[in-house]
């Protein structure tokens, strides 16, 4: 693991935590808050028959007008209780307008964003931050080239015309993309650099009207809580929320995190895809706001399996953001050492599906579990800088 004064965490090694407010931010997701709260009742679920413990969940509470919802879980292992509150924040429906927008007109003004990335230069960034990423970025572009020289080949063969061929080819790889590019995720992919691009510019209000929203919640949370530990939890795009919501909230109160105890999750962080744009000078302000403040302990976990992540990367590093007051964690995985084989192989088909795993549960013991951050005795930073911590907790469930 790659940190900042990694020793100066170990003196918690003994920590347990009882009480902990989780604010868990989503990524680029279809589900509402509801369904990913079920998710995750069933990975804790899973997770304690792995570790242990039991989990039992009261009545959700949902406020009418507000984009989150809030479920109390209670975890009983051998010798410890840990309760947590869990503010589930949702925007699904900003996902649903990218993704339901109409074809081809839809498509194509969100494809015109995703080339903007490649015109403004940051996809060159890509490939300096993460050659993984970078072959994410591309892959729309390469499966359109493929579809486009098989119909010319096809085309030219029965014709001769290149006029032609160059127009019907065009055409037909525009509908390969939604038909069986479907299949291939092609839609979903531009529709979520679309997202991308409006974030970069700022030119979709629902997203500047969510995210002062959701600084709001972050700020009444925080201020209200008396808990041992405050987790936030940034996936994919979630990080960007995460971070934008915090920065928001510490505009309106800047001494919010003192007395706190502040950590931060970046799993599958799509941090660099939007800061990394020269235009989101905006979201590397927030990022450097929230990376200012000693309270917080950042910890990113990143994985060679998964594609759309900036593998190997620092990304403080990337963005200039070279002596945070906070620290920070980095940590790189393999999710086979956590998955039954049978399970591992089917995620791998699919790299969206991989790329969710970090907020799934796993079938062995490994100390990069997720819901065990979640749920279990031991806090973020504990399991974070010692690696032989989670091997306190016995067959049993037990603490020792």
């Amino acid at each position: 693991m790659a940190s900042k004064s990694a020793h100066q965490g170990r003196k918690h090694a003994g920590q347990e935590v009882k009480s902990r407010l989780v604010l868990n931010f989503p990524g680029f997701e279809q589900t509402d808050s509801v369904a990913q709260l079920g998710r995750l009742r069933y990975g804790a679920e899973q997770t304690g028959k792995i570790w242990g413990f039991e989990i039992a969940q009261d009545d959700l509470a949902h406020e009418e007008g507000t984009h989150h919802t809030v479920a109390g879980f209670h975890a009983r292992g051998g010798n410890w209780n840990t309760d947590v509150r869990l503010v589930q924040f949702r925007w699904n429906d900003i996902v649903h307008a990218y993704e339901r927008d109409s074809f081809p007109g839809g498509f194509l003004k969100n494809l015109k964003k995703y080339f903007a990335f490649f015109a403004d230069g940051t996809v060159r960034r890509y490939r300096k931050a993460s050659w993984r990423y970078w072959g994410f970025t591309i892959y729309p572009l390469l499966l359109a080239a493929i579809a486009f020289a098989i119909v010319f080949g096809v085309i030219w063969a029965l014709t001769g015309s290149l006029l032609l061929n160059a127009i019907a080819s065009l055409a037909a790889t525009l509908f390969f993309c939604e038909w069986p590019g479907d299949k291939l995720y092609v839609p979903l992919t531009i529709a979520d650099w679309g997202f991308a691009r409006d974030m970069v510019n700022r030119e979709n209000p629902e997203i500047e009207d969510r995210f002062a929203e959701f600084g709001k919640t972050v700020a009444t949370e925080i201020a209200a809580s008396k808990h041992d530990e405050i987790i936030i939890v940034g996936h994919s795009f979630g990080s960007l929320w995460a971070v934008t919501a915090m920065s928001l909230a510490l505009e309106r109160n800047p001494g919010l995190f003192e007395g706190k105890t502040i950590r931060f999750l970046a799993l599958g962080s799509s941090m660099l895809k939007i800061a990394l744009a020269p235009a989101a000078s905006h979201i590397r302000v927030h990022w450097q706001r929230v990376m200012a403040r000693k309270e917080l302990f950042w910890h990113e976990i990143q994985t060679k399996d998964d594609l759309i992540a900036f593998y190997k990367s620092d990304p403080f590093e990337q963005v200039g953001i070279a002596h945070p007051e906070a620290e920070y964690g980095i940590t790189r995985i393999r999710f086979s050492k956590g998955m039954a084989k049978d399970r591992y192989r089917a995620m791998r088909k699919s790299f969206y599906r991989t790329h969710r795993q970090y907020i799934l549960y796993y079938d062995k013991r490994v100390s990069f579990d997720y819901m065990l951050r979640l749920f279990g005795p031991l806090s973020v930073k504990t399991l974070a800088l010692d690696d032989e911590a989670a091997s306190r907790i016995d067959r049993d469930g037990r603490l020792g």
